[in-house]
């Protein structure tokens, strides 16, 4: 004997499977219901985990399992996945004509090229950065932990080239998101740390010295189709000793990889 709520349970997917079925290519979508929901690279859960999906999200059904109830899903990256259907509700989506020009032209211009941040997955983040600081060229390189979506202890390493001298910079600080998991996410960081300033072989009047470097600002990670994500930072660097303090603006772009 079957209890009335697990029949009534297997009719309501049932028919949903049905409703999408006959609607999968012609603007299928399911909304994830649970508070998470994994999605895997096949129709199970022994598959790998590709992305785990929040509560409210949406995503085009390209595909229903014909084992299981499983749908496989458009991420928002470019790939593609499979979610159970018991964390999801299927539905058919009607275009709202009254939507403004500026909401329908953003809306397009997400699908078609941003992705979902991979900050919320991932434990290990590498960004190389160029730009100036100072008003001369920089190069950086930014390791850093993610303690969680939030918080990460970002270190630094790079180099300020310049006519007379070069700078090293090294050092460690940490970075604050601000709205992990956005397509545009800013974020605040400060550091701490030292440059080295070494003269050229025909500079005869500045010393080989080494300061103290502070640094506070922060910027914007922006993730694309494929999970590439660009960085942009905006930062005031203090460098001094006892004797001496200088300030300098950085303005750098880069791309950081997660892991």
């Amino acid at each position: 004997m079957v209890p009335v709520k697990v029949g009534a349970t297997a009719v309501a997917a049932a028919i949903a499977i049905t409703a999408v079925s006959a609607v999968a290519h012609a603007d299928a979508y399911v909304r994830v219901i649970a508070q998470k929901a994994p999605v895997y690279s096949g129709p199970g859960s022994s598959y790998r985990e590709l992305y785990v999906a929040k509560r409210g999200d949406v995503y085009e059904v390209l595909e229903r399992g014909t084992r299981a109830y499983w749908y496989k899903v458009a991420l928002e990256d470019g790939t593609s996945g499979w979610v159970l259907g018991d964390l999801v509700f299927p539905f058919e989506v009607v275009e709202d004509t009254e939507l403004g020009i500026g909401t329908r032209a953003w809306r397009a211009f997400r699908k078609a090229v941003l992705g979902p941040s991979p900050v919320p997955y991932s434990n290990v983040e590498v960004s190389f950065s160029a730009g100036i600081i100072d008003k001369e060229g920089v190069f950086l390189l930014r390791p850093a932990w993610l303690v969680d979506k939030y918080f990460a202890i970002e270190a630094f390493a790079g180099l300020s080239p310049r006519g007379q001298k070069d700078v090293y910079l090294g050092g460690i600080g940490w970075t604050l998101r601000l709205v992990p998991g956005a397509a545009f996410a800013p974020y605040i960081n400060a550091g701490v740390g030292a440059a080295h300033i070494r003269p050229k072989a025909d500079n005869f009047v500045d010393p080989e010295e080494t300061l103290m470097a502070l640094s506070a600002g922060g910027g914007f990670e922006i993730t694309f189709k494929k999970q590439i994500t660009v960085r942009l930072d905006a930062r005031n660097w203090t460098l001094f000793d006892q004797n001496q303090s200088s300030n300098g603006q950085e303005f750098t772009g880069g791309l950081a990889i997660f892991f």
